[in-house]
């Protein structure tokens, strides 16, 4: 009997995550995944099971990373809301602007690849962008109680034009402007906080 093949599977699905976000879902190949992970078809499917299972394993995997950073500056305590929300847009600028590839961000590209019929995927993404919302709309909350977000803005309205704001955002990196432009459109964006 044959010994199973070892592999470290975080590698595995940070290298699958690599092609599907340049390549998207569809346009990723059997052949693709087994070039990048250096796993036979059968090795590749006896792990994952199939190409759409693989998929969803790596999305989650890109989500967790994307999540971790939300709250890790966003729900922090030790800066002012402002401050943070500031600091996450500007983190998710300069990792998108340091992109060789400039692959925006995979969650974005998801959503604009998958027909609406795929209602799985479709449902999957939503939910993520609403965990990062939410963590945007808990910091304006805490502004709001603080003083610092003037009483007649809404948290949860200004919650949804921010987290517009910034997946627009890391699509239009793709057209690779300046780190000027880039940093105009942070500030205009938040100028609505003020």
């Amino acid at each position: 009997m044959a010994r199973p093949v070892q592999f470290d599977r975080n590698q595995v699905l940070r290298d699958a995550m690599m092609v599907f976000w340049r390549q998207g879902y569809h346009a990723t190949t059997l052949k693709d995944l087994t070039a990048v992970t250096q796993l036979q078809p059968g090795s590749l499917y006896g792990a994952f099971h199939n190409k759409r299972a693989l998929f969803n394993e790596a999305l989650t995997s890109y989500f967790k990373e994307f999540e971790e950073l939300a709250e890790n500056i966003l729900l922090s305590s030790k800066e002012a809301p402002f401050t943070r929300i500031r600091k996450f847009y500007q983190q998710l600028i300069q990792r998108s602007a340091h992109d060789p590839d400039r692959k925006g961000c995979l969650l974005v590209n998801t959503l604009i690849e998958t027909p609406i019929e795929d209602r799985e995927i479709n449902q999957r993404v939503t939910q993520m962008l609403q965990v990062i919302e939410n963590a945007i709309h808990s910091a304006l909350k805490e502004a709001a109680e603080s003083g610092e977000l003037s009483p007649e803005k809404q948290p949860a309205a200004l919650a949804k034009m921010l987290i517009t704001g910034i997946f627009g955002m890391l699509v239009y990196n793709k057209t690779q402007p300046s780190d000027i432009e880039l940093q105009q459109i942070i500030d205009g964006f938040l100028s609505v906080l003020e």
